[in-house]
């Protein structure tokens, strides 16, 4: 079977969440330790950084962003970014994805991301058009298509993360190994 971009950048995403277990390992820190600040660690081809009030331009490695900035990937690009608290997150290609102000919470409008949470940093966010993840000290990752209006939630560890649709009627918690799809609501 011929491996189609989502079945690279999948095997991509399961790679470096074995890779980077290490992070889920970490002492206990401090709860609700907030996102003041990311940095880009890698790039792979075309990157834009989104900077609050700024015209979007080229990232490079150490850049650094602040709560309200994101990134946006191009087709075959990615990007690693590392946050204050240290978790990672890698944007695979065609996404677009942001870090909002006063929260633990990340936006995904587009594309797959890849996260690495370490234990007992707080409750984080992950939200897509039409769904949210709730995760505490987690490895997952999360697709969104908007063509489709669908989030593919996939658990690589047990240990907190659960899955909400839009319109907020349905909970669903996932543990190692489980997927969720929300289409629409």
């Amino acid at each position: 079977m011929a491996r189609t971009p989502i079945h690279q950048t999948l095997g991509s995403l399961l790679a470096l969440a074995l890779v980077s277990s290490n992070l889920l390992l970490l002492p206990p820190a401090r709860a609700n330790v907030p996102l003041r600040q990311a940095v880009i660690q890698s790039l792979r081809n075309s990157v834009r950084l989104l900077l609050q009030n700024q015209s979007p331009r080229p990232a490079q490695v150490r850049d650094a962003l602040v709560p309200g900035d994101g990134v946006a990937t191009a087709r075959r690009s990615r990007a690693e970014l590392r946050f204050n608290d240290g978790s990672l997150a890698r944007i695979g290609e065609q996404a677009l994805f942001r870090f909002l102000p006063n929260t633990r919470t990340f936006q995904l409008n587009n594309g797959t991301v890849l996260l690495l949470i370490p234990r007992g940093r707080g409750q984080t966010q992950l939200r897509t058009p039409n769904a949210v993840t709730g995760i505490r000290g987690s490895a997952l990752f999360v697709r969104y298509q908007p063509e489709s209006d669908t989030t593919i939630v996939g658990a690589l560890t047990t240990s907190g993360i659960e899955v909400v649709t839009g319109d907020r009627t349905q909970v669903r918690p996932l543990e190692a190994g489980q997927m969720a799809v929300v289409v629409k609501d």
